[in-house]
């Protein structure tokens, strides 16, 4: 302590002192021999000359290789210096420290005591100088930092020089000399010059009667010297009047001085002229300190420019938009198309506010994106998307709002996602969202919640509607079938339309079973009873089937299955039924898909049979032929009756490879009877549907060399009901070869009669169901009588089916039946029993008298 109090003394009292043998003051010369020669030190870039000295007489005094001695250099060598001098100490662990400054130094840094610590300076020189330090400490070098100050109001590049000392006192010390450089920057022209708003500085010149007569420009900036057409280094203290472009301004000046004398308000400070065949608009800004006129002068030309385009792209924008008050929601303005959005006139509009608009809606925001229901003036809603912003309405805070008109819009979002849930033909649930409801109902039933009920129902004879009289009658037929469905249940339930004419209810809650019986048959009475369509009387039945969640099957796969299994049950035992799922319908299920697989599998040519029953004519009692009916014997089953594989067969395809087999075999057969002798043969809808049964039936035909004449194709109804112009197109194609086109179970079908008409069968086949109750029912009788009068009177046969009895056959010659069919004469036999039967037929023994 006892150093640092000798070495501040010592500065204290003035003990900076100038170099004995070298004086620099004012202009003289240096005394005594010259410096030596000595290079800068690297790192050391200064403006100045007398700084080089400094650093010279800093090298001299390093002596072999040791710093200059603090007392030295900073009490002894450099004093004429010591105004823009500091010296730095700096110790571990504690701030650097300004020992002494000088009173330039200070002024330069901004201290207002001699003496402090480095981080009370600005940030610049505190930053300046710990730079120079910290290279001049490794480098044991005086070295130079650069920062930037404001000097006597001027932006000035000071010089920062660290040069380090030894001193014998504890520390690190640094003799510090700061002084700007000559170069300096006008800061405040740089600013006034670096905006685009023009800025002068006037002093009215007054004529002797105290009229304005002219302005001296004090100061301009180089955007006013633009907008007057001046160079402003040229007006500096030249009269206004002498500008190009300053009569306006003078005029406007003037006016504004007259209304200031007179307490008025001054008029609109707006000039325009042209300059260089230019239109200029300013705005004029005047204040008036101590007889001095500060002008502004403002380009409003783009602001002009814009107003223009907002004006045209609102008003004529074909988007609606208005401009409300940000506090309040007053209309301010309003474009035509949202006056013809929301059907009002301009002056009725203005009137209004925003909740005049939206009556229900609480604060609405001054800006953002929102969606809103707006009020028209007819009262009716508009969804719309509003997008607004917040802008000045001249002086006003506003809201200037877009408005999209998404009313349409939203009415397609809303029909999509409806049409995504429902059925869009009768509007109840479609399979996706009864695939959901069915999913979480088994969810809640398995955990114990809630037992539900899944009903499936099909249409029975919808088909013949839809094919007989149209898609419109089907479509129609489906709308009043869902609604009659949707009025028997109650609100929980679900029912959902699966596609085609197929239906399922979500029966949720526990019911009995007894309840879900009552309910089905409430279904099947609703859905049988006639359904009218232009005209006609439509009349269709259901079959229902039924299974219990979770007591039946615990995930909706399952649960569907045993639901379709009942629903087969119901089908399978005729029209109008209801059955719940029972485990023994999935063995007949399985039972049925290994029939399937055997079928599938099946050597047709080893395993299939074909039996004939013969054909009686009525009138002569002659043997006119064989219906061929096809028998499977299967390995494992032995022989399986037709009713059980056809059906399958047609489901599954295997019927086109069966029925081609039966043609083969029963041509063939044919053709090694007598000449006179027919074969009838079924034919199947589904190998209609194959689209080449004509060329099947002329390559069994030609394989056989049997004329076609003897072959009789047998046809129900279902055939034509199905693709009707394409079937009848077949038929005929097979009447152009020559096979005859028998009419099987007449009457039993929706419109037999109708097809009559158009197409000329060879035979009408009455079916078994009419000739089994002739002689104990008058209106199968009457039905036999009618058909058989049909044909004679169209000229086409007819054959009954089923005779089983003496009294049949009387009944039938007595209607003058054409040909017979049935047990009384014949069950179906093989190959060598008809072969016996023609040989009995050929022997003359008649078997009807």
């Amino acid at each position: 302590m006892a150093g640092d109090d000798v070495m501040l003394t010592a500065m204290r009292a003035g003990t900076w002192q100038e170099d004995r043998t070298t004086k620099l003051q004012g202009g003289s010369v240096e005394q005594g021999p010259p410096p030596r020669p000595a290079e800068l030190p690297s790192g050391v870039d200064t403006e100045f000359d007398d700084v080089r000295l400094v650093l010279r007489r800093w090298q001299a005094a390093c002596i072999d290789g040791a710093l200059p001695p603090y007392e030295e250099l900073a009490l002894g060598s450099v004093g004429r210096f010591a105004d823009e001098m500091a010296v730095v100490r700096l110790q571990p662990g504690k701030d650097g420290f300004i020992l002494r400054a000088g009173p330039r130094f200070s002024a330069l840094a901004g201290l207002t005591e001699p003496a402090a610590v480095l981080s009370v300076l600005p940030f610049a020189f505190q930053r300046a100088i710990s730079g120079a330090i910290d290279l001049a400490r490794p480098a044991a070098r005086p070295r130079l930092a650069l920062c930037r100050s404001i000097v006597d109001g001027m932006v000035s590049t000071v010089e920062v020089l660290a040069l380090p000392l030894s001193c014998r006192w504890p520390g690190e010390y640094f003799l510090v000399f700061a002084r700007p450089r000559k170069s300096q920057i006008d800061l405040a022209r740089l600013l006034i010059n670096s905006t685009d708003e023009g800025i002068l500085a006037l002093s009215a010149l007054e004529s002797v009667g105290g009229e304005g007569r002219d302005y001296q420009i004090l100061s301009i900036n180089n955007a006013a010297a633009r907008f007057l057409g001046v160079s402003a280094e040229d007006m500096r203290f030249r009269l206004l009047s002498e500008a190009k472009a300053a009569t306006g301004l003078a005029r406007l000046l003037d006016e504004c001085g007259v209304a200031r004398a007179h307490g008025v308000t001054a008029p609109s400070l707006e000039l325009e002229y042209q300059l260089g065949g230019e239109a200029v608009s300013l705005q004029v800004g005047v204040a008036e300190t101590g007889g001095l006129l500060a002008v502004t002068l403002t380009d409003v030309r783009e602001i002009r420019n814009r107003e223009t385009l907002f004006r045209s792209l609102f008003d004529d924008n074909p988007v609606p938009m208005y401009v409300r008050q940000a506090e309040g929601g007053a209309f301010l303005n309003v474009n035509a198309a949202a006056l013809n959005l929301y059907g009002r006139g301009r002056g009725e509009f203005l009137a209004l506010g925003i909740a005049d608009l939206e009556p229900d809606a609480g604060d609405v925001p001054a800006s953002g994106e929102r969606f809103a229901r707006h009020r028209t003036a007819a009262g009716s809603d508009l969804d719309v998307i509003e997008y607004a912003r917040n802008i000045r309405f001249g002086a006003t805070p506003a809201t200037l709002s877009t408005i999209v008109d998404i009313t349409e819009r939203k009415r397609a979002e809303d029909r999509i996602s409806f049409l995504a849930h429902h059925d869009p033909l009768t509007g109840v649930g479609n399979r996706t969202t009864f695939s959901q409801e069915i999913e979480d109902a088994v969810a809640t039933a398995v955990a114990g919640h809630q037992p539900f009920v899944l009903l499936l129902v099909d249409l029975d004879d919808f088909k013949a509607v839809n094919d007989t009289l149209g898609h419109a009658a089907g479509d129609s037929l489906l709308i009043e079938t869902a609604d009659r469905i949707r009025k028997l249940l109650r609100r929980s339930d679900l029912v959902a339309r699966l596609g085609g004419d197929e239906f399922a209810i979500l029966l949720r809650g526990a019911l009995s079973r007894s309840d879900v019986e009552t309910l089905a048959k409430r279904i099947i009475q609703a859905i049988s009873e006639p359904h009218a369509y232009e005209g006609h009387k439509l009349s269709i039945g259901a079959s229902l089937g039924a299974a219990i969640a979770p007591a039946d099957a615990r995930d909706a796969g399952t649960l569907l299955k045993c639901a379709d299994l009942a629903l087969y049950r119901s089908k399978r035992d005729g029209k109008g039924a209801f059955h719940f799922f029972e485990p023994e319908m999935d063995a007949e299920m399985r039972d049925r898909r290994e029939l399937e697989f055997e079928l599938r599998c099946a050597d047709l040519d080893r395993e299939l049979v074909l039996h004939y029953q013969p054909i009686i004519s009525v009138k002569t009692g002659a043997l006119r032929g064989f219906e061929a009916l096809v028998r499977w014997r299967n390995p494992r089953r032995g022989m399986v009756s037709p009713a059980e594989f056809i059906p399958l067969a047609e489901e599954t395809g295997m019927i086109e490879a069966i029925g081609r087999w039966v043609l083969d075999e029963a041509c063939r057969r044919a053709a090694t009877w007598p000449q006179d002798l027919v074969i009838a043969v079924n034919a199947s809808a589904v190998q209609f549907r194959q689209g080449q049964f004509a060329e099947t039936i002329s390559q069994a035909i030609a394989r056989s060399g049997l004329d076609p004449s003897r072959l009789e194709i047998e046809i129900t109804e279902s055939v034509l009901l199905a693709d009707t112009g394409p079937n009848l197109a077949i038929l005929q194609r097979l009447k152009e070869i020559g096979v005859r086109i028998a009419l099987d179970d007449f009457g039993t079908g929706y419109s037999s009669m109708s097809y009559l008409r158009r197409f000329p069968f060879s035979r009408l086949k009455i079916d078994r169901s009419f000739v089994r109750d002739i002689g104990s029912s008058r209106e199968s009788m009457a039905i036999v009588r009618a058909i058989i009068g049909l044909g004679a009177n169209l000229g086409i046969d007819t054959t009954a089916e089923g005779v089983e009895t003496g009294a049949q056959l009387e009944l039938l010659r007595q209607e003058r039946c054409g040909e017979i069919q049935g047990f009384l004469f014949s069950p179906p036999v093989d190959g060598a029993g008809a072969a016996q039967i023609i040989a009995s037929y050929r022997g003359n023994k008649v078997q009807v008298a």
